[in-house]
């Protein structure tokens, strides 16, 4: 067996990487499928990173590798963390994992995405209805945040009055510890704990039509989620939801606006909104990886040694730019087609929310167009920061102009 081909080992999240990482991706694609490095956020943590998209496709189906370590046992945490950090669904295997989707998949009617998709519509609205023609607008804070804070409430059947609350709970489970510091943040999310666990009893004393009543009458031949099943699923909602939503409606239109050939395009048909969204998804790298992945027994993969209990990772922005797959893989085009992209991964895993992330964004993106098709951005593109966020991509800021 060999080592993995690269200079020195990696940090994915070090300012070097951060500052280009397609150059980096596209060396590793070339040089080392399977490379050997690290994350600042798990410091002495070795990670083999998967470049290259067929392998990142068949790391999603490959028995030989879990979410769950081998041998791992559960740190003890306090019971938000837990819930947030080992309890996730995203987090087990089978069987379990495949009965926490059976249950968790039932709400999700195309009846209750459907009433979601009206609120998107009217929310939008709303908001576009406070932008004037040619005054400055923070995009990312004024008009992609609320979108997703919106559906997540709606789908917890959250009344106005508790909104507020909740959005300091979701701000919390994004940037919590980082901000905050552990103690601070584990006493935050106690609350917020306490706060989700009304909610559950709540709707299990009397159930309505939003997504978390679902939840709490699904059942399976007498198989139903328990509470502590739920909030953590909520934790998940708000995660993955949340935040990659709104990244997702930000990049998205950022990536119009330097196209500017594209945007016109779009403007001019409209009808392309579904294609320019799985461009976006694929281009924009708002996703570039999954959670960690263990591998369960000692593997080859690229004459590489994977050792039992290595964390491996791959690396799904770097998969959606393979030229082995995708032609003319750096261009932006928003009629590309097909566009097999795995910017929700694959296999057993597939992201629960896809169909939810894509209605937001068709719906936030197409109607943005439609009332102010001339927007631009306000401030020269090389002014755009992103956070230093591992795997992926979150605007500091959009400032725009509508028009």
């Amino acid at each position: 067996m060999s080592t993995p081909v690269h200079d020195t080992p990696f940090v994915i999240d070090g300012p070097e990487f951060l500052a280009d990482p397609h150059r980096h991706y596209d060396r590793l694609r070339r040089e080392a499928p399977v490379a050997i490095g690290g994350m600042s956020v798990l410091p002495g943590q070795q990670i083999h990173f998967l470049a290259r998209y067929a392998d990142c496709v068949a790391l999603t189906t490959d028995p030989r590798f879990r979410r769950v370590a081998p041998d791992g046992t559960p740190p003890a945490l306090p019971e938000a963390l837990r819930l947030l950090a080992v309890d996730s669904m995203i987090l087990k295997d089978d069987p379990e994992h495949h009965r926490l989707r059976r249950l968790v998949s039932r709400p999700f009617t195309p009846a209750a995405v459907g009433r979601l998709a009206e609120r998107v519509h009217a929310v939008t609205g709303d908001l576009l209805d406070g932008f004037v023609a040619g005054r400055p607008v923070d995009l990312q804070r004024d008009y992609a945040i609320p979108i997703p804070v919106t559906v997540i409430s709606e789908m917890v059947g959250l009344g106005h009055d508790e909104r507020a609350i909740f959005h300091e709970g979701m701000r919390l489970l994004v940037d919590g510890l980082s901000a905050l510091g552990m103690d601070e943040a584990v006493r935050r999310m106690e609350d917020l704990t306490g706060f989700v666990r009304e909610l559950v009893a709540r709707r299990r004393a009397t159930p309505g039509e939003d997504i978390m009543s679902g939840l709490v009458r699904a059942s399976d031949d007498g198989d139903r989620l328990t509470d502590d099943e739920i909030v953590a699923l909520v934790f998940l909602l708000v995660g993955a939801g949340y935040e990659t939503t709104y990244n997702l409606i930000g990049n998205g239109v950022l990536a119009l606006l330097r196209h500017p050939d594209q945007l016109a395009l779009l403007v001019r048909r409209p009808e392309l909104i579904d294609t320019a969204v799985e461009e976006i998804l694929r281009w924009t790298g708002t996703v570039g990886g999954t959670k960690p992945t263990y591998a369960a027994e000692e593997v080859e993969w690229h004459g590489v040694r994977i050792p039992r209990g290595a964390m491996v990772m791959p690396l799904l922005a770097s998969a959606n730019r393979d030229p082995a797959v995708f032609d003319r893989p750096e261009e932006f085009d928003i009629t590309r087609s097909p566009n097999p992209h795995i910017a929700f991964s694959r296999g057993a895993h597939f992201c629960l929310g896809a169909n939810l992330a894509r209605m937001e964004a068709r719906i936030a993106i197409g109607n943005l167009l439609a009332r102010f098709p001339g927007t631009r951005l306000a401030v020269d593109p090389a002014d755009l920061a992103t956070e230093p966020t591992p795997l992926m991509v979150r605007l500091r800021g959009l400032p725009v102009v509508p028009a």
